[in-house]
C-alpha cells in the first residue's frame, strides 16, 4: 500500500476538495461537513477534473455538465451505471494521507 500526502488537514475547510495527479490518476481529498474522504477526482462523463466542483450534503457536482457523486459510495447519482473510485484517508496530526 501506498500513502500519497494530499495536505494539512487545516487547510481542507467544509466543502473543499485538494487534487493530485498521481501517475495516470487523478485523486483528491473532500471535506464534507468534517467528513474526509478519498475519491477519484474525474468525472465518469467527460473525464473532467472534479476539483472545480462543488461538494454540498455528501453530492459532489461535476462542474462541467452537473453529474452528481454521492460521496459514500462513489455511484454516480446522475447515471448509476458510473461510479468513482473511492480510496482510504489517514489523518497523522495535521497531515492528511490518500492510501492507494
Amino acid at each position: 500500500m501506498r500513502k500519497i500526502k494530499m495536505g494539512r488537514l487545516a487547510d481542507l475547510p467544509p466543502g473543499a476538495m485538494i487534487e493530485k495527479q498521481i501517475l495516470a490518476r487523478r485523486v483528491a481529498v473532500v471535506n464534507d461537513n468534517g467528513t474526509i474522504v478519498g475519491i477519484q477526482s474525474e468525472c465518469a462523463h467527460m473525464k473532467a477534473s472534479l476539483a472545480k466542483g462543488g461538494v454540498e450534503n455528501g453530492v459532489l457536482t461535476c462542474a462541467w455538465h452537473g453529474w452528481r457523486y454521492d460521496l459514500k459510495t462513489g455511484r454516480c447519482l446522475s447515471n448509476p451505471e458510473f461510479a468513482l473510485k473511492r480510496y482510504d484517508v489517514e489523518i497523522v496530526d495535521d497531515d492528511i494521507y490518500l492510501l492507494l
